[in-house]
């Protein structure tokens, strides 16, 4: 039930629509009325903590690195160090109540970062589960399963965590959007305005992650000195193939600094590296490749100077770019499609750094990115190192979850 300008709106579920695989109904019904914690409040820690060591002592998990990554990323001493690193300003906070959360279908593990955030902010979290069957997710709400029904210190937690899954309908998301203080939408510009058409309350906040563009940058001569190139290739893999490149924070162009010959250089090493390491650990599908065809040829025919650079096979497959030209946001690919650009002035990414621009990783020294970032272009929200791409944070996109997902209390003259 929510009040709309003293309007008293009744809804109410048909439980068939739902498919929940944490909580109930009656659950949902009743979150309204839980009251909200600090942020990272010592038991809301302990509760993820806990779902931490399930799954670091999963010895199936260990196969997905980004269960690994996701289970380091809760664990206590993590958490403690953001305890501090955002409410050291002394400043009274407190959840702002009801999470939605609209995870992206592509991404396993998208959703258990959104919900940790909300949870260890103090909130109560509906969470809609990725469409697509992931292993990584059945494993990380079985570790939530346990953790709530074996120790008893957390079962408080059920009555604020749920997480499902339905079919696309208006019906469900606009009772969901009716009774959340915060709508998180994940999935891109799409999927932000199908969700759109459901209302919110007057006081309820709304966070959208829409379609961005990632690349990588390459210093061809830090890249010749390196004395672990096998290590960058692995953590360029890391940063791509994990996820098909299907994260927004995957790189779709690399671009190369350096004079010309250094750069042929590092560029013949380092596609020779990636090539066997793909060739070792990737598993393709034929409609990958297929995919992939398809999404090169279109590239050809929308972008003037373009050329495939010839390589062993399909694995990977490098699009040779003569100028850089917006476009090629349009007609990015996924499983190991990647634009390749030799930069002569870093200033020749400003036409890219609109708002689609997320993540820059980058091997070099950063002095070089500043100038663009300075000169005021609307674009690149993080600057990473080759491998941290997919580093979740608090600071996201360009927003600090913190401050949306709490309300700050003024303490004037006491």
């Amino acid at each position: 039930m929510r009040s709309y300008g003293g309007a008293v709106i009744l809804m109410r579920l048909n439980p068939e629509m739902l498919e929940f695989d944490i909580g109930n109904l009656d659950v949902v019904e009743r979150m309204q009325e839980l009251p909200t914690d600090e942020p990272f409040a010592g038991e809301r820690i302990a509760f993820l903590n806990g779902v931490s060591k399930k799954l670091l002592s999963n010895t199936k998990a260990k196969d997905y690195s980004d269960v690994i990554t996701f289970a380091y990323w809760i664990r206590k001493a993590n958490m403690e160090r953001k305890k501090q690193e955002f409410l050291s300003d002394g400043r009274m906070r407190m959840g702002k109540g009801v999470v939605f959360h609209i995870a992206p279908s592509n991404v396993a593990v998208n959703y258990a970062y959104s919900f940790a955030v909300g949870f260890v902010l103090g909130n109560a979290n509906i969470v809609r589960l990725p469409s697509k069957e992931f292993p990584q997710v059945i494993m990380i709400n079985q570790a939530i399963k346990e953790v709530l029904e074996k120790e008893e210190r957390f079962q408080k937690w059920k009555n604020y965590i749920v997480l499902l899954r339905y079919k696309k309908n208006k019906a469900v998301n606009d009772y969901f959007s009716s009774i959340c203080d915060v709508r998180v939408i994940w999935g891109g510009d799409a999927a932000i305005q199908n969700i759109r058409q459901s209302g919110q309350a007057p006081r309820a906040r709304e966070i959208t992650f829409a379609d961005r563009y990632s690349i990588c940058i390459i210093d061809a001569g830090t890249y010749m000195e390196s004395t672990d190139k096998n290590k960058i290739a692995l953590n360029f893999y890391n940063d791509t193939y994990l996820t098909d490149q299907n994260a927004c924070t995957s790189p779709k162009l690399v671009c190369w600094i350096g004079k010309e010959e250094t750069v042929c250089s590092a560029k013949g090493i380092f596609w020779k590296n990636m090539w066997e390491l793909v060739q070792r650990e990737y598993s393709f599908q034929p409609i990958q490749f297929v995919n992939k065809f398809v999404c090169s040829c279109i590239a050809a025919t929308k972008i003037e100077d373009i050329r495939m650079v010839p390589m062993q096979d399909n694995l990977i497959t490098r699009m040779e770019l003569k100028k850089l030209e917006l476009k090629i946001q349009e007609y990015s690919g996924n499983s190991g499609l990647f634009y390749e650009y030799h930069l002569k002035d870093v200033f020749e990414l400003i036409s890219l750094c609109n708002e689609k621009m997320q993540t820059v990783s980058f091997l070099g020294d950063i002095s070089i990115l500043l100038p663009i970032i300075r000169s005021g272009v609307k674009g690149i929200d993080r600057i990473t190192c080759i491998g941290q791409t997919m580093e979740f944070d608090f600071i996201w996109d360009g927003y600090n979850l913190v401050d949306y997902m709490t309300r700050t209390i003024s303490l004037s003259g006491i």
